[in-house]
């Protein structure tokens, strides 16, 4: 039997070392016929896990880190989803004010639940588990991996990758950001325009809160991590062994994750070829005609006096209308098509409400208008190029009962990639 068992293992051992040195052959061979070192380190990448709508989930979360009070809080949670098929990058941010529910039933912001539940079981990765979990049933969306970092593991990491541009949209002023110690104020002020920053900038871009808005901020952090990658991708760090030590080093000291090496490998294979207008993103807030805007502020009261902020309907169903097309239509969202919305009712601003409604859940609605022809029994969604506009319309159909047709010539001419005409059996989306 052990002799048995001892040429089970030698063959075991020579199989993996055929499969190794093939592996390395690949490669060597794809260098020699006009590839390169990047080639031959893809070989090892691992696949990733996935749904069974073929993607790939993330939870990210940022906090500060050390032994200071309010390290474990955080100050980013964001959920990203890679679509195997569709090729693109869904992010969708919650603010650290959402409330939610810990495993325990005890109620909390969001950016404590990490806090609590490390403190409730003595463990990091198992707190970790728990708040995937908790975004889980908030998003809908199965998560498969996690990565925690600290505001210095952010800082080292793009200090080595030289730092990162990123478009400021607006000035910022703010003379309320926290310094080190958490006592003092550090002054942070960058102008509008495309801004080249180092580590602590980036933080200070990503952190600053004081005079915009958690919502802001989170659409700011959403910003860094994709200048994060497009730096990385322009440094081609994988022909640079001195910088991937380095990264590596923050990732062991700094980055706490679930991923393994060769899904990291994976990730840095399926960024080389990713194309950034394939990504798309939504930060919830609570301004009702905006993309996301389905969160509002209840009475502090019934909160212990905390600024919170909870899903209108008190329920997740406005969040998982909003998934659905950011993480199961990611092609939709991406495309982002203009509609146009008419009122063929004759009911007044019948089409102004539907037009936000559906903009609060990720839809583009671009003109509001009253129907030409007067009123419309039925509604009605029309499209003009079936090619481009029948997974958007299935969407529209979803929140609006209405039957898809092809558009008229009047219509077309108008400029919309598709046309929603509220007719007199339209009830107003929830």
């Amino acid at each position: 039997m052990l002799k048995k068992l001892s040429s089970l293992i030698r063959w075991s051992l020579v199989a993996i070392g055929i499969y190794i040195v093939f592996q390395l052959l690949s490669g060597f061979y794809a260098i020699v016929n006009g590839g390169n070192l990047t080639d031959l380190i893809w070989v090892f990448a691992g696949d990733l896990h996935q749904d069974n709508e073929d993607r790939s989930n993330f939870l990210l979360l940022g906090l500060g880190g050390g032994e200071h009070d309010g390290g474990d809080l955080t100050d980013t949670l964001l959920i990203a989803s890679y679509s195997h098929i569709e090729n693109t990058l869904s992010m969708l941010s919650i603010p650290r004010d959402f409330w939610v529910k810990a495993e325990d039933g005890a109620g909390m912001r969001i950016n404590k639940i990490y806090e609590y539940e490390k403190a409730r079981l003595g463990d990091s990765e198992a707190a970790l588990e728990n708040v995937a979990e908790i975004t889980s049933e908030i998003t809908n969306l199965p998560i498969h991996y996690f990565a925690k970092v600290d505001f210095e593991g952010f800082i080292d990491l793009i200090d080595i990758l030289g730092g990162v541009k990123v478009l400021v949209e607006e000035e910022i002023d703010d003379p309320f950001y926290p310094c080190h110690d958490l006592v003092n104020y550090c002054p942070f002020k960058i102008s509008a325009g495309m801004q080249q920053m180092n580590g602590e900038t980036a933080l200070q871009f990503a952190r600053s809160r004081k005079t915009t808005s958690d919502f802001d901020r989170a659409a700011r952090q959403q910003q860094i991590i994709e200048a994060i990658r497009e730096k990385a991708l322009a440094e081609d760090l994988l022909t640079n062994p001195k910088k991937l030590k380095k990264i590596w080093n923050v990732f062991e000291e700094k980055i706490e994750t679930n991923l393994r090496f060769r899904e990291i490998l994976m990730l840095g294979k399926i960024g080389d070829k990713f194309d950034k207008k394939n990504l798309v993103s939504i930060v919830l807030n609570d301004e009702p005609t905006f993309r996301g805007g389905i969160l509002y502020a209840p009475n502090r009261e019934d909160y212990n006096g905390a600024a919170v902020m909870l899903p209108q309907g008190d329920d997740y169903r406005k969040i998982h209308a909003i998934t659905n097309l950011l993480f199961s239509h990611p092609r939709a969202a991406v495309e982002n098509l203009a509609i146009e919305v008419m009122n063929g009712t004759g009911t007044p601003r019948v089409a102004e409400r539907a037009a936000y409604a559906l903009n609060r859940y990720g839809l583009n609605s671009a003109r509001i208008n009253n129907y030409p022809a007067g009123t419309l029994a039925k509604t009605t969604i029309y499209i003009y190029d079936e090619a481009i506009a029948t997974e958007t319309a299935k969407i529209l159909q979803g929140f609006t009962g209405g039957e898809i047709e092809f558009g008229p010539v009047e219509l077309r001419k108008r400029g919309f990639d598709l046309t929603l005409v509220l007719g007199e059996d339209w009830k107003a989306i929830d």
